[in-house]
């Protein structure tokens, strides 16, 4: 983490120090982790006996039970990748929020329009509530 903004930083895990900061993003190899460890029990003993003998499984079991029927509650990359760039994850999550227009600036940080064509407050009364969620196209004199 950035100490001035409290910000994830890149770096290699095992060159680095600051383990203790590090963000469970690795949720692919977490699970398969856990995936392994379950061949191991029975399909009827309860989650809890798995935990209580391998703790280290409590966030992941956590994390699958709470997106469990949810087929978009994960990314479905392989954020630990050599080859992954956080801006490509910071894309995917901007776009949940109606981002667009990407216009990347660097590997690091991108420019984005959010909300184009939407109403002000005050033009909300007279508009119809369902036509103003896709972008209209700017006119250009």
């Amino acid at each position: 983490y950035s100490e001035d903004k409290m910000e994830p930083r890149l770096g290699f895990r095992d060159n680095e120090v600051g383990a203790e900061c590090e963000m469970p993003i690795a949720v692919a190899r977490d699970v398969q982790r856990l995936y392994q460890c379950l061949s191991s029990f029975s399909a009827v003993t309860p989650v809890a006996t798995l935990l209580m003998q391998y703790p280290a499984h409590r966030h992941t079991v956590g994390r699958v039970q709470t997106i469990a029927q949810y087929p978009y509650g994960e990314v479905q990359a392989n954020l630990i990748a050599t080859g992954s760039r956080p801006i490509d994850l910071l894309r995917w999550k901007l776009a949940f929020f109606g981002a667009s227009k990407f216009d990347p600036k660097s590997n690091l940080w991108t420019r984005i329009t959010l909300y184009q064509g939407a109403p002000l407050p005050a033009d909300l009364p007279q508009l119809d509530a369902d036509d103003w969620c896709f972008p209209v196209r700017p006119r250009v004199a």
